[in-house]
């Protein structure tokens, strides 16, 4: 079952990437937001907004989990541990004060 999920994943993919009618988007940061019933996301190229998602709890629940999932096997097949940027920010700031 898990094989045909994988497949199927890969093949919806390679139809996303070759359409032209399938917008694509680039984001390097983001800002979330929540209703009583639903959230969303507005995303961010270079600190300007491109792109709005929102989504119920239970999808946003749901991805979360899958994003996690796919961090988590990326980072033991590697051996790299992806940084947040708060991680990133806070190292940033160390430099700063020649640490």
């Amino acid at each position: 079952m898990e094989k045909d999920k994988s497949a199927e994943a890969e093949e919806l993919l390679k139809k996303a990437i070759l359409s032209d009618d399938v917008p694509k988007f680039y984001a390097n940061g983001f800002a979330a937001f929540r209703g009583n019933a639903d959230m969303g996301i507005i995303f961010q190229h270079n600190s300007k907004p491109n792109l709005i998602i929102n989504m119920s709890f239970t999808l946003a629940k749901t991805l979360s989990r899958k994003i996690n999932q796919m961090i988590s096997d990326f980072e033991k097949k590697t051996g790299i541990d992806i940084l947040t940027t708060s991680d990133v920010d806070q190292k940033m700031i160390g430099d700063k004060h020649g640490n």
